[in-house]
This record gives structure tokens, sequence and C-alpha cells, in this order.
């Protein structure tokens, strides 16, 4: 190439160099002399979609990058909850089928997928018990009690297993936890409580634990709604716990409330249409009733006869139709005590109650007999019989007896109303004495039993 042209040349490269690196980067205008861009540097500057595009561009691939992130931990998350429930109801229906240990799997892979679920935490318990678990149930209740100390669920788990354990004063402790604890926001707290009460009421009473009891179900008679069928339960519940006074109040009020709505319906003229549909609907609910009324008869009939009122259980059993096993045996029961009763209004004969007398003394030698008093032992029992725990009582009831055992005869008896007075005291004694020290009541003893509290008001 000639000289000049290779001159000319090279000089347009520098200008067009030059040019090029005369501009502002960022705006693209004209440099300054001192290489400075006026218009970056003017405040009044405005900037285009160009001075912005590569903050637009940074921003539009971090706002992607986040929603890739987001949506990838997302399905994984919804694939963690997915197989949290399957393990879920999949150890629920393990614990159906009694296949325990299958279930303590299906809860710790269900808690490992859940991230520690609180509920599947709690059916995980459950498993480990009934898979023989015990202590690491426990360890693991004790750890969610520190957690939520005021959890109802929890203190009500740990309630049930220190009552399995026998450890009776924390089982009864958990379960004042649990009455007074915190249920979840998605439940009703009453029902809960009230059957926490019910379930606590009744450990205490089948631990002879009867002044806790009372206090216990008197407290549930406070909140138990009136028109609860739970009424009945609570009235069995006084009963066995030897309140039968309680028991027959809550019985009564049964009775009463069915006779009123029963009454309330017959009362209805039912000549409207609407009328009649009332009529139709409170109907059936007096049908639906009347199992509760006749089980409220017979709770009746027996907290009488717990209170020593015979007539007033057979008056209750006499409204008490048809016949279940139960009534039976309570007219059985009121038909034995009548037998054994020398002062009845049936007992109108001399022969009548010289026959009853002599009918108690034997029965109270027989119990005696039980409980390794040595002048009522006859050869059949004394192989069976346990030595006295206090000899100096039973030898009081020994040197009654021996008094009383040679009058056992009509001829004697006929006309000595203090002997046969004397003899039915000796009976009724002899059985409240051996009634918690000398075995299984016989159904004649118990009849006796019920006879002492009838006519000498003994308690219960």
């Amino acid at each position: 190439m000639p000289l000049g042209a290779e001159n000319g040349a090279r000089g347009m490269d520098d200008t067009r160099m030059s040019d090029e690196t005369a501009r502002c980067t960022v705006c693209r205008q004209p440099l300054g002399e001192d290489g400075r861009c006026q218009h970056c540097d003017d405040d009044v500057h405005v900037w285009t979609i160009q001075d912005w595009r590569p903050l637009l561009t940074l921003g539009l691939v971090i706002v992607l990058g986040f929603s890739f992130t987001s949506l990838v931990v997302n399905t994984y998350s919804d694939k963690e909850k997915a197989l949290a429930t399957r393990y879920y109801q999949t150890g629920l229906h393990a614990m159906d089928a009694k296949r325990s240990p299958e279930a303590v799997a299906d809860f710790e892979a269900a808690l490992v997928y859940s991230h520690y679920n609180f509920q599947d935490g709690l059916e995980l318990t459950d498993a480990l018990v009934a898979s023989g678990a015990t202590s690491e149930a426990l360890a693991q209740l004790h750890a969610f009690r520190d957690q939520r100390p005021g959890d109802a669920q929890v203190n009500l788990k740990l309630a049930r297993l220190e009552a399995q354990r026998q450890q009776v004063d924390n089982a009864i402790r958990h379960y004042q936890d649990a009455v007074e604890g915190a249920w979840p926001e998605e439940t009703d707290p009453v029902p809960q409580r009230i059957a926490s009460r019910f379930e606590s009421a009744d450990y205490l009473v089948r631990q002879g634990r009867h002044e806790q009891a009372t206090t216990a179900l008197i407290a549930l008679a406070a909140v138990l709604p009136t028109a609860s069928p739970e009424q009945q339960r609570l009235g069995e519940l006084f009963l066995s716990n030897g309140n039968a006074m309680e028991a027959l109040k809550i019985f009564e009020a049964e009775l009463q409330q069915y006779r009123n709505d029963r009454q309330r319906v017959i009362a209805q003229p039912g000549r409207s249409n609407e009328n009649r549909l009332a009529l139709k609907v409170s109907a059936s609910e007096i049908e639906t009733g009347k199992d509760r009324f006749r089980a409220a008869l017979l709770g009746a009939a027996r907290a009488s006869l717990a209170l020593g009122s015979h007539a007033a259980a057979l008056h209750y059993l006499e409204e008490f139709k048809p016949d279940t096993a139960e009534s039976r045996a309570l007219r059985e029961q009121l038909e034995r005590m009548e037998a054994l009763d020398p002062f009845a209004r049936n007992a109108n004969t001399a022969r009548i109650r010289t026959e009853r007398t002599m009918a108690a003394f034997h029965i109270a030698m027989d119990r005696l007999s039980q409980c390794g008093v040595p002048f009522a032992q006859s050869p059949a029992s004394s192989s069976q019989s346990t030595p006295p725990k206090d000899p100096e009582q039973w030898s009081g009831f020994a040197k009654w007896a021996s008094q009383l055992s040679p009058m056992m005869n009509e001829r004697k008896l006929q006309g000595r109303d203090d002997v046969i007075e004397s003899t039915m005291r000796f009976a009724f004694q002899s059985e409240m004495a051996a009634q918690n020290n000398c075995g299984k009541l016989s159904p004649n003893d118990e009849a006796l039993l019920l006879l002492a509290r009838e006519r000498m008001g003994a308690s219960r």
C-alpha cells in the first residue's frame, strides 16, 4: 500500500477510536475535555430506559431465580405433606387393626415428614403404649408437657398412662390438669372437659377415693346440662361412690322430666298442620326418651334400696315394665330381704317371725365362720376360713352367738320379742363387721346388710 494511503487509513482509525473513547459508557453522550460526562454529572439529567437496562436485566434475573427456587421448595414441601398424611393415615389403620409395632413405624415416619407435628407425636405415644414401650411413651409425653404444660390432651394421656402404671396420685393430678387445661382451637372444649371430668370421677370411684370422687361428681353435676343423656351415667357414678341420696335426686329429676315432656305432648291440641307436626316430633322424642326413663326407674330403685327404703324401691320397680334381668334381680333381692325380716308387714304370725329370725341367725353365723370366729366355724367352713384380724372384736360376737344359740327354735322364740330383736341386731352387726374383711358376700348377706341400713340407719 502506498505510504500516503496507509497514513490516511491510520488517521481515520485514530479518529474513530477517539470518538468511541470520547463518549460516556452510561448515556453514550460525548465526554468533556476533562474526560467527565456533563450529562451524568448534571443534577437535572433524566435517565432513559437505556440508562436502566442493566439494572432491570439484573433485577429480572434475580426475580426469576427466586421464583424458580420457590417453586422447587413448594413442590418439595407439598410432597413432604403428602407423605406425612399418608404415613399418618396408615398408622391409624394399623392401630385399628391392633398392629401397634407397624403403627409406631408409620407415625415415626409421619413425624419426620411433618417436621415433628404435635398431633403426630400424640398418636405416636398411643402406639408406643399399645406396643408395650411404656417408658418411651411416658418420656415423650413429659417432653410435650414441658413444652405445653397447660395442654389438656397431653395431661389426659399422661393420666391414663399413670393409671395403667398404678401411679394413682400422679394419675389424679394429671386428670385434674386435663379438666382445667386448654383444648385445640378447632375443637369444642365444653364436651371435651365434661368427658374428662367423667373419666376422672370414674377413676376416683374405682380407686376408692370417695371424698375426692364426691367433690369431682358435685363439680360435674354443676356443669352437666340437665337435658344431657349423661345424667344417667352421673347418677350411676354417685350410686357407685356411696352417694345414694345424690343419685336418687338425679334419677328422680330424669323421671320428672320425662313425665313433664309426656304431659306436654298429651296436652297439645294438634289442630293445625303446624301443631300436628310439632306433636309428631315431640312424640318421637318421648319414644326415644323411654329408654332413659326405664334406666332412671332402675337407678331410683337401686338408690332407694341403698338408702334402706324397701317400699320406695318396690314402688319404682312396679312402674318398670316389662321386666328385665336386672329388674328381676332387684325384685328377688327385695323378696329376699322381706323373707329375712321378722318385722315386715306380712310377718303376721308367730311362726313366720320365728322362722325369719332363725334364718337370719344362721346366715350371720355362716358369715362369721368366713372371718375365722371359732364358735361360728362348722367342719365344712373351717378349712376355708381366715384367722380373725381383731380377735377381741370377734370374741364379742362369739360370746353373743353362744347366748343366742340355745334360743334358736320355734318354741323358745314364740312370744319372745326381746330375743327376736337381739338376734336381728346380732345378725345386722355381724354382717356390717364382716362386709369388708371376710370374703365375698352371698345374696343373703347382701339382703341382711340392706335390712341393716333400713332398720338401723347404717351407712354404706
